[in-house]
C-alpha cells in the first residue's frame, strides 16, 4: 500500500502593501492557482535558490582546501576527471 507523504502546515499572515496584493492576484489567477498555492510556491523557489547560494559559497570556500590536501586529491590521476 502507498501512502501518501504528509506534510505538517502552518497557517502565516504576511502584511503587503496594495499592490503586492494586486501583483500576486494577477499572477495566481493567470496560473489559475490560488492566492496561498502561488505565494507558497515563490516562498518554496526562494528558500531554494538561498539555499543552494549557500551550499555555492560553502564550496568555494572549501575548494583551495580541496586542492591543497594531498589526501583529498590523491586519486585524482586515477578517474582523469577533476572534482573542481
Amino acid at each position: 500500500m502507498l501512502t501518501a507523504e504528509v506534510h505538517k502546515t502552518r497557517r502565516l499572515n504576511v502584511v503587503v502593501s496594495e499592490d503586492l496584493v494586486e501583483c500576486i492576484s494577477s499572477n495566481a489567477q493567470s496560473q489559475g492557482v490560488t492566492l496561498s498555492a502561488f505565494v507558497r510556491r515563490a516562498v518554496e523557489r526562494e528558500c531554494a535558490r538561498a539555499q543552494e547560494a549557500a551550499l555555492a559559497h560553502a564550496a568555494e570556500m572549501l575548494a583551495d582546501h580541496y586542492a591543497a590536501d594531498k589526501e583529498l586529491t590523491a586519486f585524482l590521476a586515477l578517474d582523469g576527471e577533476p572534482v573542481l
